[in-house]
């Protein structure tokens, strides 16, 4: 299983780093400048391997070094770049799950292309990159490109329809509740349906392609949120549909 992963931005470009202790070093190096001797006491590592990793990353462009002008033997090292995302737990944990089950899945398409899909977007957010924005907004591309197959023209009717078409595409199996608000709740949901409690939402896709189809066919604006997830330690997804006229 991999470590700690944090991603850092340099003139080069994204660094990634893994290392446990140039981790702590950068992360004691964003509260100040400190010594040599100053990193030796914090990180608890002897002065050769302290002095190894400081060179990587003064070679990477991560930190610098300047020397004390009143007494030029004492030399300071400091942050040269940005913490831009870390990896997150138990994100990182899923994500080596799924990676492990992978081979189990060949000979099995659906399946297959299930893990390849769920690898993706958990192996993205365990580096700490948030993809829910752009999830959403490809899910609002993929719900335009959809809406021609709808044919209904009122908000229940349409609702039934794609409850329908979620379920013959293998997305998850839908109930509508009757309430003053329409709402949605998905069962064995393909997004999320394996997901342990990482404490946020996961179906952003959804979210996206079910708004875009109400619109597009409504001609209306519409907001769709997910409040509950497997993401969030239920047992199935919730979504709240808003139309607004």
């Amino acid at each position: 299983m991999r470590g700690q992963v944090e991603i850092y931005s340099t003139k080069k470009g994204m660094i990634a780093i893994e290392n446990p202790i140039k981790n702590k070093i950068l992360q004691k190096l964003s509260e100040r400048e400190l010594t040599f001797e100053d990193l030796i006491e914090v990180c608890g590592k002897a002065r050769s391997t302290m002095s190894v990793h400081l060179n990587d990353l003064l070679g990477m462009g991560l930190v610098y070094k300047r020397v004390d002008a009143r007494d030029r033997r004492k030399k300071y090292f400091g942050l040269n770049t940005d913490l831009l995302v870390s990896s997150k737990m138990p994100v990182a944990t899923h994500y080596e799950k799924i990676l492990q089950s992978i081979p189990g899945t060949v000979g099995d398409k659906y399946g297959f292309l299930k893990s390849l899909f769920h690898l993706v977007r958990s192996g993205m957010e365990s580096y700490g990159v948030d993809t829910s924005p752009a999830m959403k907004k490809i899910g609002r591309d993929v719900g335009k490109a959809l809406a021609p197959f709808f044919k209904a023209r009122t908000a229940d009717v349409l609702l039934k329809e794609v409850s329908e078409f979620w379920e013959a595409q293998g997305l998850g199996k839908v109930r509508i509740l009757k309430s003053d608000v329409p709402t949605i709740i998905v069962d064995d949901c393909f997004d999320c349906s394996t997901m342990p409690n990482i404490g946020r939402t996961q179906c952003s896709l959804d979210e996206g392609i079910l708004e875009a189809i109400i619109e597009e066919k409504l001609k209306v604006k519409c907001s769709v949120e997910e409040t509950e997830c497997y993401g969030t330690g239920f047992h199935h997804c919730k979504f709240i549909i808003k139309i607004f006229k």
